[in-house]
């Protein structure tokens, strides 16, 4: 989606010592950015790629997710 339809989304929060920058944000639709704050999905980026790590109750092995929908072939 166009960048200018998402929301920034801090990685480590800017009120716990998360700096704005690329490296600890992303972009998100305003659906998913709620979701993530509601549900306590985390996001890590071990690989300059977001892989997304479900809360335990709707994953007990809490097992990283990606969007491969924008991966190249």
């Amino acid at each position: 989606m166009p960048a200018h339809w998402t929301e920034a989304h801090h990685i480590q929060p800017w009120s716990h010592g998360g700096t704005t920058s690329t490296d600890n944000g992303i972009l998100l639709c305003s659906h998913h950015h709620h979701l993530i704050h509601q549900n306590e999905w985390t996001i890590q980026i071990p690989d300059r790629l977001p892989w997304f790590i479900p809360p335990p109750h709707l994953d007990p092995h809490q097992q990283p997710q990606r969007n491969h929908y924008w991966t190249l072939c």
